[in-house]
């Protein structure tokens, strides 16, 4: 997942408006989002690792992770860590609290990530970036892609603009969708400087990304909404196909 901007607590009505980009080379395999029998959760999978990117619990827990994007000691292979998607799956398979699990963690085992956890009470965000401390994250809209929380980086700024515009009505699917749909491309003056080439950092920089070229794109997204009594609405749209191809889930959360 590369892209995620949420409204946390901030309507009454609708405790979570959520939207998230999942950007990954184009040839990597992938199953869709589906329910795993065995730990009763709603997520994509990537069939080379196992993990997930976004996962969503029956009982309403759910979680996200993204990678940190910066110039890394090349003397050392991403195959010397664990999968990131495994953070996921190893909150939800388990009951521990969001800070429990955060404070658990070994953080050298990853490369870098950026994590969110939801407990059903709790919103923790935590990060191997700098040895940050985890935090629990008050109400509030906020932002997150491959930088720290919240960062300047203007596709963080245009989702998080564009879902506050759209806080003052009923939250829908479409709308939601179509503010991560935006293919502008940042002025350079605007690009982070995350130790890549200029051209990726500007391919990079739009919140929908086409890089056929590069064998990278934004695959999926999806759109999450819960209201005040604990029913989860969920969408998805898969681009990994000449028509894009959608799934729609509801169900009554049930919390622990």
């Amino acid at each position: 997942m590369c892209l995620i901007v949420f409204a946390h607590q901030l309507n009454p009505d609708w405790p979570l408006i959520m939207a998230a980009n999942r950007d990954e080379f184009l040839q990597r395999p992938t199953k869709n989002m589906h329910w795993w029998p065995d730990i009763e959760i709603l997520a994509g999978k990537d069939l080379d690792a196992g993990g997930t990117w976004l996962g969503i619990h029956k009982d309403g827990r759910w979680a996200g992770v993204t990678n940190f994007r910066k110039a890394t000691d090349k003397s050392t292979s991403i195959e010397a860590f664990k999968t990131r998607g495994q953070l996921v799956i190893n909150f939800l398979r388990q009951n521990d609290t969001s800070l429990a699990y955060a404070n658990s963690l070994q953080m050298d085992q990853f490369a870098g990530f950026n994590l969110l956890l939801w407990d059903n009470h709790e919103l923790v965000f935590c990060t191997n970036n700098e040895q940050q401390p985890p935090k629990v994250l008050p109400p509030g809209l906020y932002g997150l892609s491959n930088g720290v929380l919240d960062c300047n980086w203007p596709k963080v700024k245009h989702v998080k603009h564009s879902l506050m515009c759209a806080l003052h009505q009923p939250p829908l699917h479409q709308n939601l969708q179509q503010i991560m749909l935006n293919t502008a491309i940042a002025q350079d003056n605007l690009l982070p400087n995350t130790g890549i080439a200029i051209d990726w950092e500007r391919r990079l920089s739009s919140c929908f990304i086409d890089a056929p070229d590069y064998d990278y794109g934004t695959r999926s997204c999806i759109s999450v909404l819960r209201d005040r009594i604990g029913n989860m609405d969920v969408f998805e749209t898969c681009f990994d196909h000449l028509k894009p191809l959608t799934q729609h889930f509801t169900w009554m959360s049930e919390e622990l």
